[in-house]
């Protein structure tokens, strides 16, 4: 579709002048107070690429160096999954909207109660399964952390949950330590079944995310995480979660540019580490109540950061992945539902090319009816963007004349039998028939659906992997717990048919 339309939407909150404006901000911030960089070998590889040293260990970016850094990256780049049909091409044009899961929530509610226990490695399995067989996400990433198996080593075993459960695109977890990222590249290389050399352009198999410390900190285990994950070969989300009003200016303005300059700085380190790795803007600015201090999630500030972001990412050149749906309902009710349905519409009018939030509840849970709930949020809130066709089919005029004319009315016309067909059925939550059907299936409410369709597909067969990448997956997690000197960690073979089977 030609996304002209949304897209001026999108300019009208966010006018070229106020981008332009909050940019130069951020330029001027990187030049004159500059990055604290805790990584000395960060340090070198940032003044050899031309910047400068500053007061208390801060590292200054004149604007010259972080528009070559931004003309180093490439414009365009492939995200691999296992089956290509699901591989993701990031640039920064208006375009497909991807989406993919909130991540890393410790603990799981129960969906009526709010009651919250920890999370553990068979959630992590039948969360992927659900998130499978839904239109949304595009992408799957760790929705929980799993308790049950040793924190430093969640990453892997979580990649090898998700890995056996879908064969779309596997975001990359948030990295703990730096030595992690090899063995997640190990693996994502396993699944995908080729090395981004083997395909043809710009490739990886996997987008890691690091993230700046708010406000303009690149912390040593983030340096050194870029570091390696630039040497690996991977692609390097930068992402960044200033709040306004508490690490960043209260003004939203303000935030938005000290957010981009977060960033920039990063995409200055990943091109001082290699000039051309791919790299792409990760925006997670929030609000906080000035009363409480406790963010303010699922207002409508969140979604005018979320287009200013994609807006300033766009004039940067690079992809942007930036919020959706998220809520502070303590419970799956009406408030919950337009926090969710009105951050992600507005958020969309950008065209950014990764929306978040799926899961998203509170402040450290998730359950997997929101699954299903934000699959349906997403269905209806991107459809409402896609223009309808207009074109001679469409706008019959005989058609017309002879649904109003005719004894059979529009029913009966041949115009309206073939539009039907092509309609294709709602398959969000929404209840669809009358009242009397309502009352006679028990007048179901919204939770109760989503319920019964998470029933249905923790049901199914899951997608499986051969036995050989299967076998690859838990040698890495071995490895390295070897490496770690861990003698009692749980065997991931195992976990994972115990996780596959009966509760």
């Amino acid at each position: 579709m030609d996304p002209s339309a949304v897209h001026s939407c999108a300019s009208d909150l966010w006018p070229p002048e106020a981008i332009e404006a909050i940019r130069a901000a951020s330029l001027e911030l990187l030049a004159r107070i500059g990055v604290r960089v805790d990584a000395p070998r960060a340090v070198e590889l940032l003044t050899a690429a031309g910047c400068t040293l500053g007061p208390q260990g801060r590292v200054l970016m004149p604007a010259a160096v972080v528009d070559a850094a931004l003309a180093a990256c490439p414009k365009e780049y492939t995200v691999l999954a296992r089956d290509p049909a699901f591989d993701v091409v990031m640039s920064a044009a208006p375009g497909d909207i991807r989406v993919h899961n909130m991540g890393e929530a410790p603990d799981m509610a129960d969906a009526c109660s709010g009651e919250a226990r920890r999370a553990t490695f068979r959630d992590q399995v039948l969360a992927a399964r659900v998130m499978h067989y839904g239109r949304y996400p595009d992408s799957i990433n760790s929705l929980v952390t799993p308790g049950d198996v040793p924190g430093e080593l969640h990453p892997l075993y979580s990649h090898l949950a998700i890995a056996a459960e879908t064969d779309k695109l596997i975001g990359g977890p948030g990295l703990d330590f730096p030595w992690q990222a090899r063995y997640l590249a190990g693996m994502a290389e396993a699944v995908v079944g080729a090395r981004p050399g083997e395909r043809p352009g710009a490739a990886c198999t996997i987008e890691m995310g690091f993230s700046p410390v708010s406000p303009l900190r690149l912390s040593a285990a983030v340096c050194d995480g870029i570091i390696e994950a630039v040497g690996l070969g991977m692609a390097v989300q930068v992402l960044t979660n200033p709040v306004a009003g508490t690490t960043a200016p209260a003004s939203l303005a303000g935030a938005l540019a000290q957010q981009d300059a977060e960033i920039l700085a990063g995409v200055v380190l990943v091109q001082a580490v290699a000039p051309g790795a791919p790299c792409s803007y990760g925006a997670r600015l929030s609000v906080a109540d000035p009363r409480s201090g406790r963010l303010l999630s699922g207002v409508g500030e969140w979604a005018l950061a979320s287009v200013g972001a994609t807006l300033l990412a766009r004039r940067h050149g690079l992809a942007c992945d930036c919020y959706g749906p998220d809520t502070s309902a303590r419970a799956l009710d009406l408030q919950l539902g337009y926090q969710y349905a009105v951050p992600t519409v507005v958020g969309a009018l950008a065209r950014p090319r990764f929306m978040s939030g799926i899961g998203a509840w509170g402040d450290t849970t998730t359950c997997l009816e929101l699954l299903v709930i934000g699959d349906a949020v997403y269905r209806l809130a991107l459809g409402a963007l896609e223009p309808p066709e207009w074109g001679d089919d469409a706008l019959d005029v005989e058609g017309m004349i002879e649904g109003i004319t005719g004894a059979t009315g529009f029913l009966g016309t041949r115009h309206t039998q073939r539009w039907l067909r092509r309609t294709a059925p709602s398959e969000d939550l929404s209840w669809r028939g009358g009242p009397e059907h309502w009352a006679a299936a028990g007048r179901p409410d919204v939770l109760e659906l989503a319920r019964a369709r998470v029933d249905e597909l923790i049901a199914r067969e899951p997608v499986g992997l051969p036995d050989d990448v299967e076998a690859e997956l838990c040698r890495l997690i071995d490895a390295a717990a070897a490496r770690l000197g861990f003698s009692n960690h749980p065997d991931p073979r195992k976990l994972l048919d115990k996780a596959r089977g009966p509760a």
